[in-house]
């Protein structure tokens, strides 16, 4: 009698090539956001508006806050 082969492993390596194709092509396509791979102007840009973005929260907590907190007499 003839033994049918497994083909699971095939089966397992094609997803793992499609796979990694797809993601050779979606993931260039984003950059990370670190001073890496930036352009000074890039770089100094990215850290005014992470710092707005702390400014914006730290704003946002304090109103929180002062209006969670109910005045004592």
């Amino acid at each position: 009698m003839v033994q049918k082969r497994d083909r699971t492993n095939v089966y397992i390596l094609l997803l793992a090539i499609l796979v990694a194709a797809i993601a050779g092509y979606y993931l260039p396509t984003k950059r990370p956001e670190t001073g890496a791979s930036m352009t000074p102007k890039e770089y100094i840009e990215l850290v005014e508006k992470k710092k707005a973005q702390r400014l914006k929260f730290a704003a946002e907590e304090r109103a929180r806050e002062a209006g969670a907190v109910p005045d004592r007499p």
